[in-house]
């Protein structure tokens, strides 16, 4: 089995000033207080396993309404404005009068050309080759306010390769697209919030949609809800059209209902799972697991997901804030070959300290109820 990110070191990211996590599972669970990083940590996953993608890192921003508020659709910015952009790095600094960046990288299976990233908010002036038909950025020097023309730019490193991104380009709004489809690796992101609206899962099911794994959506569901009979998503997202949503055949309706008949729980199972076959040979980012899931079928869950991140190759980053969600996936681990981790990160002063439980470490801790959220 491939374990596509054994080791991660984060500096410079948001909370995560100076991160060092040394030995990773296939699934991972990651607990601590609010404002512990843990969807921080997530992100910087993210980042680095889409090779720095512009969409993701737009996605970012706007999902923590960074980019303004989801009512803000009006808003413009100025290609100077720099306000959004300081939330990416610890301390939220002032970029336009020093030079501040993060770096993520990682051990493991990873393709080498994005192991690695770096990223600084640096000036830049655009040259245009008219004979060539062409253009290039380049270094502001001097006295940026007699250097009229010049911009400021996310400086990539991907892995030795220079990429140079004007910060208005991040401020406008990407095609809805799954985001495995342009990574080197496939990773999927499901939010807290994700399967409250079924449209958002209209992506991940066409590219499931009549292949080997479509029947493992309905035996997840019949965890939840045993008379689940069949799944699929309708309408189109072309206006005048129905939108798309997730429909069910159930033994207790006499025709297909919308899946949000079955309640948050079959939905949010419904994401995970849709999600967890999107990642197939790549990585799958869960942030708050356990929303909307009845303790009494989280084991369950858990062992599901463990076999098949063991099927299909996925290596699983989940954060969790529930008891009951640590027993369940400590209940599964124990059952599974597959390495099971639990992360604590806890705030010291200004840094994020992680501490690891190995599946026998956490074994113990259910047995004492050892807090370890």
């Amino acid at each position: 089995m491939t374990m596509f990110i054994s080791s991660l070191e984060i500096d410079g990211f948001r909370a995560l000033a100076d991160l060092r996590i040394d030995s990773f599972g296939k699934i991972n669970l990651i607990t601590g207080k609010n404002n512990s990083g843990k969807s921080t940590l997530l992100e910087a996953i993210r980042i680095l396993a889409t090779g720095g993608a512009l969409r993701t890192i737009f996605d970012i921003l706007n999902y923590r309404e960074e980019l303004g508020s989801a009512n803000d659709s009006e808003r413009t910015y100025l290609p100077t404005d720099l306000s959004p952009f300081c939330n990416l790095f610890t301390g939220f600094p002032d970029l336009a009068s020093s030079k501040h960046g993060f770096s993520i990288s990682a051990k493991g299976t990873l393709p080498a050309s994005i192991s690695r990233i770096n990223a600084n908010i640096n000036w830049f002036i655009k040259k245009t080759d008219p004979d060539r038909q062409a253009y290039s950025y380049e270094p502001a020097t001097g006295d940026l306010f007699d250097d009229v023309e010049a911009f400021p730019a996310l400086d990539l490193d991907i892995a030795g390769r220079k990429r140079i991104v004007p910060l208005d380009r991040l401020q406008r709004r990407f095609p809805m697209r799954a985001e495995a489809d342009a990574a080197p690796v496939s990773c999927v992101y499901l939010d807290p919030f994700s399967s409250r609206s079924t449209n958002q899962m209209g992506v991940l099911w066409d590219a499931i949609a009549l292949t080997d794994v479509e029947p493992e959506i309905v035996r997840a569901l019949k965890v939840i809800s045993e008379d689940i009979q069949a799944v699929s998503v309708i309408g189109s997202d072309e206006r005048g059209n129905r939108p798309r949503t997730a429909i069910a055949k159930s033994t207790r309706y006499p025709s297909p209902v919308p899946l949000r008949t079955f309640g948050d729980g079959v939905n949010r199972l419904f994401g995970i799972i849709l999600s967890l076959c999107n990642a197939r040979n790549g990585v799958l980012l869960v942030d708050e697991i356990e929303n909307g899931l009845h303790y009494s079928v989280q084991t369950e869950i858990w062992r599901t997901i463990f076999r098949l991140a063991n099927d299909l190759n996925v290596q699983v980053f989940a954060t969790s804030h529930s008891w009951d969600c640590v027993r369940a996936f400590q209940e599964a681990a124990c059952e599974s070959p597959e390495d099971g981790v639990l992360v604590r990160l806890s705030r010291k002063d200004d840094r994020i300290i992680p501490t690891l439980f190995t599946e026998k470490e956490l074994e113990i801790v259910t047995r004492d109820q050892i807090e370890v959220r």
